[in-house]
């Protein structure tokens, strides 16, 4: 027990004053099954590897931590729900965009560009990504939203030269019209909420979303990914194993 606590000062610093990659202490919290230290860490390398814009890297180690502590029946931080959900929904972006399903990547860029702070290495291009896919969409209110945002003096010099005249256009000649997104039932309660909206108001629970669209889940429609125990929507899930 002693040389692990001086194991765990050194790699924190405490010895030399030098705290050590978080991803040592990491290592050993998981070798010692020490799981609740070992996901406070996770958040921890997530943020860092988030902040510099390794996105996929900062979802793995989230995903894995958030396996481990499923397996072992031990609360999951809200922070670490959060941020993985967001990581996944921007993951998620490239999916659609690549099946032509601009909506449903318009759905997840405004879910990742309403919390833009979270992705600070890429915030002008992210957002630029959102008014394209929005306006793609027809969700035109959306995407005059983004592009004002994107005309703001810290993000301007920032546009790609590429978008950079559309985006003027959308905010010059601002067209507000956007239909509103379809519903689908609280798993929870049945309350009908927009199919992205992952907090129900009626029954205040934090919904589970589906690993391949971002939706929140349905009670009837409900199945498990076989290698990994996310949910997805099974209609769904089954097209995407039998077409990928």
């Amino acid at each position: 027990d002693s040389l692990t606590h001086q194991l765990i000062d050194y790699l924190m610093g405490e010895i030399d004053g030098v705290p050590k990659a978080a991803r040592y202490l990491f290592n050993l919290y998981m070798s010692l099954k020490q799981y609740r230290e070992a996901a406070r860490t996770a958040i921890i390398i997530a943020k860092e590897d988030q902040a510099s814009g390794s996105y996929r890297t900062a979802h793995d180690v989230l995903f894995e931590m958030y396996q481990n502590l499923l397996k072992h029946k031990i609360k999951i931080p809200n922070e670490m729900v959060h941020n993985l959900m967001l990581l996944h929904s921007y993951i998620l972006v490239k999916l659609h965009v690549k099946k032509g399903d601009h909506m449903k990547a318009a759905r997840m860029l405004i879910r990742v560009a309403s919390n833009i702070s979270k992705f600070p290495s890429h915030i002008a291009q992210i957002l630029t990504s959102t008014v394209v896919e929005c306006y793609r969409s027809g969700l035109r209110a959306s995407a005059f939203s983004y592009a004002a945002m994107l005309l703001r003096p810290e993000y301007r010099s920032q546009i790609d030269p590429k978008w950079k005249k559309k985006i003027e256009q959308i905010v010059r000649k601002p067209d507000k019209s956007e239909e509103e997104e379809p519903t689908d039932p609280c798993p929870q309660c049945g309350t009908l909420l927009p199919q992205t909206m992952l907090e129900c108001g009626e029954c205040k629970n934090t919904l589970p979303y589906c690993i391949v669209t971002g939706r929140h889940m349905l009670k009837e429609d409900w199945c498990e990914c076989p290698h990994c125990s996310w949910p997805a929507l099974y209609s769904v899930f089954r097209e995407f194993v039998c077409r990928w």
